[in-house]
């Protein structure tokens, strides 16, 4: 009977109800604005990439070898485009390495390429990762759009 009325350990069991939700709102708050802050970065990285793109594709065929064709997205030139995105993911530390990037448009003067890039964000904590869908990665994707001002000479003259 003495155990019963006993209210010692009251106090403590009130601060872990109160604790435990105001720590999950915390961590899921914490997550979610580190999901913003990748997606910014994604969304830098697909800039990049359509940069690296508009000035990598018409770039003088002896610097990438000669099976590598002007304003054609393969080879060489797809690499460089390629890790110019990925330098930029470098900077969101819970981004996996599968990064894909595509270019659409047509690769002549003065139209509009668009770069999009998909990446997927590595979420940190598993309990708390409603922020993520009930997922362990999320895909983040973005796009960029520059003008195509391509190369108006032949590289052969020079």
């Amino acid at each position: 009977m003495k155990l019963a009325r006993d209210t010692s350990g009251a106090l403590f069991v009130e601060h872990l109800i109160a604790f435990l939700p105001v720590m999950y709102f915390f961590l899921a708050t914490w997550q979610l604005i580190d999901l913003f802050a990748a997606d910014l970065v994604v969304r830098r990285a697909a800039n990049a990439a359509v940069r690296a793109a508009v000035v990598v594709l018409p770039d003088d065929p002896n610097s990438f070898g000669r099976d590598s064709d002007i304003h054609k997205y393969a080879g060489l030139r797809r690499e460089y485009v390629q890790r110019a995105a990925e330098l930029v993911l470098m900077a969101a530390g819970n981004i996996e390495d599968n990064v894909r990037v595509e270019l659409t448009g047509t690769f002549s003067e003065h139209n509009p390429i668009t770069a999009e890039v998909t990446a997927n964000y590595r979420c940190t904590a598993a309990w708390v990762n409603i922020v993520c869908g009930g997922q362990p990665t999320r895909a983040l994707t973005a796009r960029s759009t520059h003008a195509y001002q391509g190369a108006r000479f032949s590289y052969d003259s020079i």
